[in-house]
């Protein structure tokens, strides 16, 4: 059965976007030497709108003209400006009954944000560009967001980071619809990993480290991220300020909503990710970062970010 794959773009919509899913889309049907998918670009309104890079594009359908076929699926793409843009009443009302005609439905990279308009998302997990994580966070509390995911699946909602990302989303259906090895000799087809090895929280240029709280908290915050090699435990912060260490801890609790010792490794493994994508030696990493060893740091990075030091300075190192 033909499936349709529908994706709606506003003016100044991110191209790939649009393009990546609808190649992978496309690459699968190529494979299979039939059409099994069926694109169509969709407009909020007219038939012609720019991308963010200038390329112009023509829309297949109208929004609020849409009759959608038995099977479809349905994404909304981002934006660079999307999250300044608010949908009319009508246009809540057609995304809203065209996700409930789909057989699944959600958002590429920032279109999130517009989705998310609909009240569709409510108690769902979703994924969307770490950049607007944050903001999508807090318009809707009652979203789960995923800021480290590359994509997620929650009942019909599928949602992808962004960008390349959206690829990953394409070869997820392509999975669900025609098999693993399909999508599989689709990834391989296009030169892509069929499972990234990492979230995207690795391809954040800086890692930032919050400091907030009252401002003697701030200024040991500060004091330790100078001093990250000579700082070895929580007990030296205590020292510093010239507090106990429970007391300290419960500012932390108070303030930052985690403990002295889990902001202490943030910053640690924020520091190591920085200089190991810079090419340094894990052992001068590890002494950088306030760690006793290489072997200290290792368990260390595995635990948060999943990769060992040795591979995530691999796939990083040349790309940060």
């Amino acid at each position: 059965m033909l499936h349709t794959i529908v994706i709606l773009a506003i003016p100044g919509v991110q191209l790939l976007d649009v393009a990546g899913p609808f190649d992978a889309f496309a690459e699968a049907n190529r494979l299979l030497h039939r059409q099994v998918y069926q694109p169509i670009l969709m407009s909020l309104e007219g038939k012609h709108l720019h991308s963010s890079s200038g390329v112009a594009l023509n829309a297949h359908a109208r929004l609020t003209d849409f009759s959608p076929p038995e099977k479809v699926s349905f994404l909304i793409a981002g934006a660079p400006d999307i999250d300044a843009r608010a949908l009319t009443e009508r246009q809540i009302a057609a995304v809203t009954a065209l996700c409930r005609q789909s057989v699944r439905y959600g958002s590429v990279c920032t279109g999130a944000l517009l989705l998310a308009q609909t009240g569709l998302l409510h108690q769902r997990q979703v994924a969307t560009h770490w950049s607007v994580a944050e903001l999508l966070a807090s318009r809707y509390p009652d979203i789960a967001v995923d800021a480290d995911a590359l994509y997620v699946a929650d009942g019909p909602v599928r949602t992808a980071a962004g960008v390349t990302s959206g690829m990953d989303l394409a070869l997820r259906f392509i999975e669900e619809d025609l098999g693993r090895d399909v999508a599989q000799d689709v990834a391989a087809n296009l030169v892509m990993f069929f499972r990234r090895p990492a979230g995207q929280g690795h391809f954040v240029r800086k890692q930032q480290i919050s400091v907030g709280g009252r401002s003697a908290l701030q200024d040991l915050q500060r004091w330790t991220l100078q001093h990250l090699a000579q700082v070895k435990n929580v007990t030296q912060m205590a020292e510093h300020i010239h507090l106990s260490e429970r007391h300290l801890n419960r500012l932390f609790q108070q303030e930052m909503a985690k403990s002295t010792g889990e902001w202490l490794e943030e910053a640690r493994i924020a520091q190591a990710r920085e200089l190991l994508a810079n090419g340094l030696a894990i052992k001068t990493v590890a002494a950088r970062c306030g760690y006793s060893s290489g072997d200290v740091l290792r368990r260390a990075f595995i635990k948060v970010t999943g990769l060992t030091p040795t591979v995530y300075r691999k796939l990083y190192g040349s790309r940060l």
